[in-house]
Order: structure tokens, then sequence, then C-alpha cells
């Protein structure tokens, strides 16, 4: 029996989303971030369809979309927030 390798999600519309992120270890530590929101695109409302306003967070830290899961130390079952970019500021 495989395992899925999953990532928990906080923040859009408040609440906890589960995301199946790959079916091996290897496959986990190479996901980017960039692709990882792809997937996550999927289980968003369409108002999140716009990946590059997307902004995730793990620990203290922002993700950078081309940054590898491995970059961060980034486990099965970690906790990422989400938050959309802001219009306007600097």
């Amino acid at each position: 029996m495989e395992k899925t390798y999953q990532v928990i999600v906080v923040g859009i519309q408040d609440k906890k989303r589960v995301i199946d992120v790959a079916d091996s270890e290897e496959e986990f530590k190479n996901m980017t971030v960039e692709k990882f929101k792809e997937k996550l695109a999927e289980k968003l409302p369409k108002e999140a369809s716009d990946l590059s306003e997307l902004r995730l967070f793990y620990t203290t830290k922002q993700l950078k979309d081309t940054d590898k899961f491995s970059d961060y130390g980034i486990k099965n079952n970690a906790t990422f927030f989400v938050v959309f970019r802001l219009p306007g500021g600097r």
C-alpha cells in the first residue's frame, strides 16, 4: 500500500484543507512551491485562480515559487498558511 504525502493549508475563507502532494517521499521533497500552488488551486474557490496572488508561509518563512519543499525541511503533514497579496503598497 502506497503512502500519500500531504500538507495542511490554513487561511482561505478561514478553512483548513488537507492537500495530497505526492505518492513518494522523493516526489514530496522535490515538489516545487509553484507546482504545489497548482495543486492547491484545484481545491480553492475560483477567485483564487491567480497563483501569482497566493503567498504561502511555512513556519516564519514566505515560500519562493522556485524552491523545493526540501529547501525548507518541509515534512509530511506540515502546516502552511496561505494569504492573498493585497493590491497597492510599495
